[in-house]
């Protein structure tokens, strides 16, 4: 569990056993108790934001070489070549369309916030794309940045600042460092000290665990959960650790089904499926990979390179005969950890200001926010309910491009 430099990539929870093995997996472990401190109102160093899906992310503030504000997009921590615009001319130079809109209109109002340093947000709308419409009676300005079509009542304080502005962010990280290509990531950004103008919605995204409310069942329940992880990382690591060393794009790893788990959790999601029965799961499991290296076979045009990639096949088919039991504990824990992640995501949900839906063919459809990212040490993790918003995400068309 690395410290995030430049924010451009995020994990799940659950997939750290998958990156990093056991050390993935105690630090996951390491997440859920700093969670509990939160929850249970103890001491602790951690805190959660909410996690909005906003688009484009926009990285803005002050050049720390030339002390010009500027904008830009991940691309201004290239370490050759660093797109920071200044003027609009470099927008129009380096981008096009509605990205270079969007661009233009932070460069415009976000250089008026006074911002000292460097901040990195999702905008969320510019005034040409919020609207006002009523859903379920109810009168709200809407606005849609990605998947999630967000609303609020119009009555409401956000909302009437929503109406005024030419266009709302939300400010999530800054960074530290002297220059550009080496800056450390930092959670958060010091929103109530820029400067207060109108045309800009600075909508904050700290989450407010004091106002969760476990039960005391609740927790005694988070809290078996986290012993029974912890328990289950001791007896998986060292098969977790195997799989690692085993997992590749390229060369005889990219024949391995270990390189294959990632992405079989994916389709599972893409399918609106979780991991319910655990044979069921090894099942689908030898058969995606099984699809997968049909394709991969296909690919290899000469008979002495498939014969050898052919073998290579059937040594994984073969190294899972050999470990199922131990890759039946791996679908268990995994299934383990999304369970205590979704039982804390339920709660977190209901705290949420906004409403938050996608566009369906028959009109809006209720959905949860995006999710939540927890901040440990300078680390960060995200809790995000994939089975409804990364189903969302992967299924439906995207206004943004």
């Amino acid at each position: 569990m690395a410290n995030v430099t430049q924010l451009k990539h995020l994990e799940h929870l659950e997939d750290e056993m998958l990156n990093y093995g056991v050390e993935g997996c105690m630090a996951a472990v390491s997440f859920l108790k700093e969670l509990r401190n939160m929850l249970g109102q103890q001491e602790s160093t951690g805190f959660m934001q909410t996690k909005w899906d906003g688009a484009p992310s926009v990285i803005c503030g002050t050049d720390p070489a030339s002390g010009m504000f500027f904008v830009g997009t991940k691309s201004v921590f290239a370490k050759t070549q660093p797109k920071l615009c200044f003027v609009d001319s470099q927008i129009d130079e380096w981008y096009e369309g509605d990205l270079a809109k969007k661009l233009k209109y932070s460069l415009k109002y976000f250089s008026q916030l006074g911002i000292d340093g460097v901040i990195q947000g999702d905008l969320l709308f510019t005034d040409d794309t919020i609207k006002r419409e009523t859903i379920n009676g109810e009168q709200l300005y809407t606005f849609r940045p990605n998947t999630i079509t967000y609303g609020i009542p119009v009555d409401h304080d956000i909302g009437k600042k929503a109406g005024r502005a030419k266009i709302g962010v939300v400010f999530h990280t800054h960074y530290r460092g002297d220059d550009l290509p080496t800056m450390q990531a930092m959670a958060g950004a010091p929103i109530r000290s820029y400067s207060k103008i109108s045309d800009v919605l600075l909508v904050e995204n700290d989450t407010p665990m004091d106002r969760v409310g476990f039960s005391s069942q609740e927790m005694t329940k988070f809290s078996s959960y986290i012993s029974k992880i912890e328990r289950m990382c001791r007896i998986c690591g060292p098969f977790l650790d195997e799989l690692v060393t085993k997992t590749g794009t390229t060369g005889d790893a990219k024949f391995h089904i270990a390189s294959y788990l990632k992405q079989f959790f994916n389709s599972e999601i893409k399918n609106a499926r979780t991991i319910a029965n655990v044979d069921e799961a090894m099942y689908d499991l030898l058969n995606f990979y099984g699809d997968k290296m049909e394709k991969e076979l296909a690919k290899i045009k000469t008979v002495a390179n498939r014969t050898k990639k052919c073998a290579l096949v059937y040594n994984s088919q073969n190294y899972v005969v050999d470990n199922v039991y131990k890759f039946k504990a791996m679908l268990a824990l995994y299934k383990e950890l999304q369970a205590v992640k979704q039982m804390v995501i339920d709660k977190l949900d209901h705290l949420e200001e906004f409403r938050t839906y996608v566009q369906t063919e028959k009109g809006y459809k209720v959905t949860t926010p995006e999710g939540y990212v927890l901040h440990k040490d300078g680390s960060m993790i995200k809790f995000v309910n994939r089975l409804e918003f990364a189903y969302n995400n992967f299924t439906l068309q995207k206004q943004w491009r």
